[in-house]
């Protein structure tokens, strides 16, 4: 029987897109937000509700997300070395 290793696994395809699609949510929630304020200008107000939920949730979703990677990234240590080493930064 093999022994059970200390190493930490690769990262999957998921764990590294989720990142990458964190941060195209929070750009895209301020592209949102742009609109809005446009719409805000000409007088649509429904518009201005609807984009402002819209905006909200992909901006929430994208800080999340980035957050989970960096959260992930961080456990597992990127590049096979430890980012919580003592004395590593001070």
């Amino acid at each position: 029987m093999t022994q059970p290793s200390d190493r930490a696994q690769a990262p999957t395809p998921v764990t590294r897109a989720s990142g990458w699609i964190g941060y195209a949510c929070v750009l895209a929630g301020l592209a949102v937000v742009a609109l809005v304020l446009y719409a805000a200008g000409d007088g649509f107000g429904g518009w201005v509700v609807v984009g402002s939920i819209v905006a909200a949730v992909l901006v929430v979703l994208g800080v999340f997300l980035s957050v989970l990677n960096l959260r992930s990234r961080r456990l597992r240590g990127s590049g096979g070395t430890s980012t919580h080493e003592p004395g590593l930064i001070d």
